[in-house]
């Protein structure tokens, strides 16, 4: 069991449940069992992270180089790490969360992130070390935003003429970045929450936002929203609607399977997919492989299963062709490239090719991370009702990864039946929680 790594790396709120000598001490721990001579550096937008870039150096000893490459998205951390050939990639981001939020995720050389055996292990030797009497310094370069956009260039072959796009970067880790891809590639767009001050990363807009950027498209208009570190894409179609990753999954592997490129027949996804992609997946003969939620997960069944796509219905893809994490400005990529491939649009791939199950996730706000006990009993509530009512979908109740969250999941295949089922489980949850 692991007490500070969740499913995205460790997160907090710096000063608080974040502290200087965590980060530091796991620093220090990462040190002796990796011992990387060479560290690679990216961040997103919020004002902390020249704080906790100050713990991480302090963490290391003065054996250690760390280079720091400024605001990124966290997809660019492979293509520096592999170009660099640096041992180790830290990105300071609470990706999705809000401002006060902060962490840092610990990449492999590979680019993968860490597996949670080596998280246990870093975790395991924290009260046994002590900080090192003289610590690393920080060497600031560019080098890694130009790596990275001459990556999005070479991988884009794309006619922008057919597409009008508005872009919605959360004031994160896109900022930037993303203009002078579109600009390079000669395409028509326009951009909103673009302006980072340090505090407004996420602050109602963004992928967790997806209708802030419903409020602002305009007829023909195609939309692309992104999260604070970059790794998620949620896209909003020519009439409006919100796109998510299970939309993404399914016309990626469509895109690959025509081109023979999806290995194996098979697509990954997450228990958080809609009963309506499985359904999808089904009736093109795609294998489909779940696995818990985070897209480290997807990452290791991709891997194990030798699969080339595999994504999360939160906008998290994963094209193990071209990087193995996520990466929201690729995945726009290659969705604008299938669009073009198969000559339609969004809202009308949609209407051809996926149901989906109208579907209500609520975030219940907890002081303390529930036990299996207690996560066990309200299943057990959750099983009772879905009896008594005869429930035509299904149900997922957990605790978030990265944040002090009950998220309860409910689908049904009728919107008023849904409706019905989530307020009455979620009266039942809370009476049992209060």
């Amino acid at each position: 069991m692991k007490k500070y790594f969740g499913t995205d790396g460790i997160r907090g709120v710096p000063n608080e449940t974040l502290t200087q000598e965590l980060i530091s001490s796991i620093c220090a721990s990462v040190e002796t069992l990796i011992s990387p001579e060479n560290i690679a550096i990216i961040s997103d937008t919020r004002s902390s992270s020249d704080e906790i870039m100050n713990w991480i150096s302090l963490g290391f000893s003065e054996n250690i180089n760390i280079y720091n490459h400024g605001i990124l998205p966290s997809g660019s951390m492979p293509i520096i790490l592999k170009k660099f050939d640096y041992d180790l990639g830290i990105i300071i981001s609470a990706s999705h969360n809000p401002a006060n939020y902060n962490g840092i995720k610990l990449i492999q050389k590979n680019g993968s992130k860490l597996d949670d055996d080596i998280e246990v292990q870093i975790e395991n030797q924290l009260n046994s070390l002590e900080l090192p009497t003289q610590s690393s310094k920080v060497i600031n370069l560019s080098d890694g935003h130009d790596e990275y956009l001459q990556y999005l260039n070479e991988i884009t072959d794309i006619n922008f003429e057919n597409f009008q796009i508005i872009i919605d970067a959360a004031n994160g880790a896109a900022f930037g970045v993303v203009e002078e891809f579109l600009d390079s590639a000669n395409a028509k767009y326009r951009i909103i929450n673009n302006s980072p001050n340090g505090q407004n990363i996420n602050d109602n807009c963004g992928a967790t936002s997806p209708e802030n950027l419903q409020n602002e498209i305009k007829p023909g208009e195609i939309g692309a929203s992104f999260d604070g570190d970059a790794d998620r894409l949620i896209m909003i179609d020519e009439e409006g609607n919100i796109v998510n990753g299970d939309l993404i999954l399914t016309l990626l592997a469509k895109y690959f399977a025509e081109l023979n490129k999806l290995e194996n027949n098979i697509v990954v996804s997450t228990v958080m997919s809609n009963y309506g992609f499985k359904q999808a997946m089904e009736k093109f003969e795609f294998d489909l492989i779940e696995t818990p939620v985070g897209d480290k997960y997807v990452a290791e069944a991709m891997n194990k299963y030798n699969a080339s796509l595999g994504g999360e219905q939160s906008g998290h893809i994963i094209i193990s062709d071209l990087l193995p994490v996520g990466d929201g400005l690729i995945t726009l990529i290659m969705v604008l490239k299938s669009l073009e491939h198969f000559g339609i649009t969004l809202c009308n791939f949609k209407k051809e090719n996926l149901f989906e199950y109208p579907q209500k996730l609520t975030n219940i706000e907890l002081t303390n991370k529930l036990n299996d006990e207690e996560i066990e009993y309200i299943n057990q509530i959750a099983l009772d009702l879905s009896i008594n009512k005869d429930l035509d979908g299904r149900y997922l109740i957990r605790n978030s990864g990265t944040e002090p969250l009950l998220r309860v999941l409910v689908e049904a295949k009728n919107g008023e039946a849904m409706e019905d089922f989530s307020n009455e489980l979620l009266t039942k949850i809370n009476k049992y929680l209060n």
